[in-house]
């Protein structure tokens, strides 16, 4: 259907945030360090001193917050939209709540993006954790719908690295010394790899939709349809797709 391929492509595009996240941090009039600071940091609206709770002091002046938080409403629109396009694409009821959990992390990306960690610390990390918690959720459920194989293998070591790197994040934001990854390292293995699983699961369903599109005209070619179905045979094609 239409519709699948349109929620498939905007999970894939859903991915801009991972080069909009570049394009501030070069923007930086200091150094952005990757380990020292966190992927919120590239959002907030005012340069000074910041820190968690005491822990983590570190100086943060973004030029382009307002590129990043843009861009993070939108990936969130787009996570949003396409899991609302690709409900009822995995048929079974994993898949379909899959896809719905998929939707509340999508608009918990909105939320991160309209509400800077330096303007309402509260509810921004409220949102960014209801996005990890759900986004977990979601890929499991969709694994499962999905059936044995490759997809379902990668989604499980995907959650296991995000959800472990969450619990490096939260032990480094009370003050535990990260090797090598630092605060910084840990959140953004955490949650940028769930938006590139996000992504690479788009590029598979267009592949699947194009595979799938290649064997229907294949097969339309080895049996035509005769002139008393020709009517019959369009409306068919056009309804699969």
């Amino acid at each position: 259907m239409k519709r699948y391929r349109v929620g498939a492509m905007a999970w894939v595009l859903s991915a801009l945030v991972l080069p909009i996240q570049l394009f501030v941090a070069l923007g930086w009039p200091n150094h952005y360090s990757l380990s020292r600071n966190t992927i919120s940091d590239l959002g907030v609206t005012t340069c000074g001193e910041y820190s968690e709770l005491g822990q983590q002091i570190r100086q943060v002046c973004s030029p382009e917050h307002a590129v990043f938080n843009i861009g993070m409403v939108a990936s969130g629109a787009l996570v949003l939209l396409g899991a609302v396009a690709l409900h009822g694409y995995w048929t079974r009821l994993a898949g379909q709540a899959g896809t719905t959990l998929m939707a509340i992390a999508g608009a918990s990306v909105i939320g991160v993006g309209l509400l800077p960690w330096d303007v309402s610390p509260a509810a921004h990390d409220g949102f960014a954790l209801l996005q990890a918690a759900a986004q977990w959720i979601a890929m499991m459920l969709i694994a499962v719908a999905a059936g044995p194989g490759r997809f379902r293998k990668v989604t499980a070591a995907v959650v296991i690295l995000s959800v472990a790197s969450f619990i490096m994040f939260v032990a480094a934001l009370g003050g535990y010394e990260m090797p090598w990854i630092g605060l910084g390292g840990a959140e953004r293995l955490s949650f940028d790899s769930l938006a590139l699983w996000t992504a690479l699961t788009g590029v598979a369903l267009v592949r699947a939709h194009k595979l799938s599109a290649q064997v229907r005209e294949r097969a339309s070619l080895r049996r035509p349809c005769d002139s008393t179905a020709v009517s019959m045979c369009g409306l068919s094609a056009e309804n699969r797709t």
